[in-house]
């Protein structure tokens, strides 16, 4: 069975963009499917490739990229600024996809409704092949609110796709009130083998060359303002408490600031082994973010065991409700404090709440599981299409 899956990043080198996909297409392939991932890329006339990160990043990403058993193509698409909201990046996509001339395959599957979903519906109809949509956030709790035509794009992605699927329960109640279709949820999830022979905390944290004698929050994601890192900072500010120390592994366009607060260290992306490394040394996550579509980083500290706390937004929610994290309100810098001062002062209740947090992502989010649930969708599709 050949499968194209469309989405919008995969990572190489140092550039991590969809690296929570990468585990998950690998099984796909170790089941004897047949993968192509695509991930189309802005072209960046050559003169302005200096003047930005972000477009250094698109002009270096290799056009053609073998992963093991996967092929990885990047082909370049015109993007205007905020593509999303003012352009058809669905439609450059697509012809950009179209003149890499690729076998027909026996069902694609889209990550992103919008503007991916778009194109990969233009290709299914193309090559008369059934597809599956996956949404992951941003493409229901963001683009559809930019214009009049997303909303139409996201409605007419669902309903067409063979099956539509939301990463997550708030996100499918979402899909759903946008768009009439009740969706069923299935998660990407995380690979709990990644911490199966996990070193004890002080072994880890001598690996790391971090103190054994204080309490450490760890941050993983974003360094950016909707991730609530203003929150967190306003936190530090009055916490004044050296027995306390916030590390931030990321980047974006608040981390300097964030690394001049006291008691803090932000050492940057840092690759999978080194985050999972962190989890185990760690006291506890702290993810104060704005909104999401299902914070993958709150699956893997679950198997980690690591206490959690995050806020009652959209995603988070879907994880912590159920005493299975503490739980602020968005933007409330009070509340959070309060919630690491508790995890600190009390660790034994956050290690209850750890242990109902590792049951439920046992049960909903095994990735190998999850990816398995996919291979047997797309036979199914690729059978009744034939």
């Amino acid at each position: 069975m050949k499968l194209l899956i469309v989405t919008e990043g995969y990572p190489w080198g140092q550039n991590v963009a969809g690296i929570f996909h990468r585990d998950q297409f690998h099984l796909i392939a170790q089941a004897g499917v047949d993968v192509t991932v695509v991930a189309p890329m802005p072209w960046v006339p050559p003169p302005l490739v200096e003047r930005n990160p972000r477009w250094r990043s698109y002009a270096e990403a290799p056009a053609s990229q073998t992963d093991d058993a996967l092929q990885i193509r990047r082909p370049r698409y015109l993007a205007l600024p905020r593509e999303n909201a003012w352009f058809i990046p669905d439609i450059t996509r697509y012809v950009a996809i179209r003149r890499l001339r690729l076998p027909r395959p026996d069902v694609i599957q889209a990550y992103f409704a919008v503007p991916t979903g778009g194109a990969a519906r233009l290709l299914a109809r193309h090559w008369n092949v059934p597809y599956a949509i996956g949404m992951l956030g941003d493409d229901v709790n963001v683009y559809p609110f930019h214009n009049t035509r997303n909303r139409r794009l996201l409605k007419r992605v669902v309903e067409d796709a063979h099956f539509a699927f939301a990463n997550g329960p708030t996100l499918a109640d979402k899909v759903a009130e946008l768009t009439g279709q009740s969706v069923p949820w299935l998660s990407i999830g995380a690979l709990p083998s990644r911490f199966a022979n996990a070193p004890q905390r002080d072994e880890a944290r001598a690996r790391l060359n971090w103190p054994r004698d204080r309490a450490i929050a760890l941050y993983v994601g974003a360094i950016t303002p909707t991730k609530g890192i203003r929150e967190l900072m306003a936190v530090l500010d009055v916490f004044n408490d050296h027995r306390f120390l916030t590390v931030a592994f990321g980047d974006g366009p608040l981390r300097t600031d964030l690394a001049r607060k006291p008691d803090v260290i932000c050492p940057g992306v840092r690759p999978a082994s080194d985050v999972a490394l962190a989890m185990t040394a760690a006291d506890f996550l702290v993810h104060p973010s704005h909104y999401e579509g299902l914070p993958t980083v709150l699956v893997e500290a679950a198997f980690a065991r690591l206490p959690i706390i995050t806020t009652d937004a959209p995603g988070c929610v879907d994880l912590a409700r159920d005493g299975r994290a503490l739980m602020t309100q968005v933007g409330d810098a009070p509340a959070l404090a309060a919630a690491i001062r508790q995890t600190i002062n009390h660790p034994a209740a956050a290690r209850e709440r750890a242990g109902r947090m590792l049951a439920h992502v046992q049960e909903h989010y095994d990735l190998v599981t999850n990816a398995k649930r996919l291979v047997g969708l797309y036979r199914q599709l690729a059978s009744r299409a034939a």
